[in-house]
C-alpha cells in the first residue's frame, strides 16, 4: 500500500546543504552553468595574463584581477553554502516538513512554507537526502532520510508527483530513467 503523506521532522546541517549544493551542481543544468559562471572568467584570466606576461607587459592591476577571479572561483561555493546555513539558522533550525498529494509543506519557528508539485516538479536524491527542485533546477527543500524512517515511501511519494533527476540516484538505489532524454529536455512538469 502506497502513503499518501509522509511527515518529517529535521534539523539541517553544513553536511546537508554542502551534500544538496554539490548534487544539484552536478545534476542540473543551473548547477553545471554557475560552476561555469565562476571557473570561465577566472580561466580566461590566467590566460589572458600568460599571454600579457609572456609580451612583458603585465602589471600589477593584471595580477590583482586575477587573484581576485581565482579566489572568487574558489570560494564562492563556501560563500554560497554559509550563507545558506545563514539563512536556516535565523529561521529557527528545527523543522516539520509534510509531504502529500498537494506538494510539500515546511513549518519553522517562522511560519509556514507551502510549495505545490506545480512548483517543485523535479528532486534528487543523494545517499542523505532528497532535494527538491524548482522548474530551473535550483535547490528548494532538503528533505532528510534520517528525518523520516521511512526513507522509501518518501521516494515512492516524491516520484508518484515529481520527476527524479536522471544519474542522481543514491547509492544503493537504481538510476531514474527520464527516457531518452537529458534532465534538461525532460518535460518541467510531471504529468500526473
Amino acid at each position: 500500500m502506497e502513503q499518501d503523506r509522509v511527515e518529517l521532522a529535521y534539523a539541517l546541517t553544513g553536511e546537508d546543504f554542502q551534500e544538496a549544493f554539490a548534487a544539484q551542481a552536478r545534476h542540473t543544468l543551473a548547477g553545471r552553468l554557475a560552476r561555469i559562471a565562476m571557473w570561465v572568467p577566472a580561466a580566461m584570466a590566467v590566460l589572458g595574463g600568460a599571454a600579457k606576461a609572456a609580451d612583458g607587459e603585465a602589471g600589477a592591476g593584471d595580477a590583482v584581477l586575477l587573484a581576485a577571479l581565482v579566489a572568487l572561483a574558489l570560494l564562492a561555493p563556501r560563500l554560497q553554502l554559509r550563507s545558506a546555513q545563514g539563512r536556516a539558522a535565523r529561521r529557527g533550525g528545527d523543522y516539520r516538513a509534510v509531504v502529500d498529494a498537494a506538494g510539500v509543506s515546511v513549518t519553522d519557528a517562522r511560519g509556514v512554507r507551502a510549495l505545490t508539485w506545480s512548483s517543485l516538479p523535479r528532486f534528487l536524491e543523494t545517499e542523505h537526502l532528497f532535494v527538491a527542485l524548482n522548474r530551473s533546477g535550483t535547490c528548494v527543500m532538503l528533505l532528510p532520510k534520517r528525518a523520516t524512517p521511512a526513507p522509501g515511501a518518501l521516494r515512492a511519494l516524491l516520484a508518484r508527483h515529481a520527476t527524479p533527476v536522471a544519474g542522481a540516484a543514491a547509492k544503493g538505489q537504481a538510476a531514474p530513467v527520464v527516457g531518452e532524454t537529458t534532465v534538461e529536455e525532460a518535460p518541467a512538469a510531471h504529468p500526473k
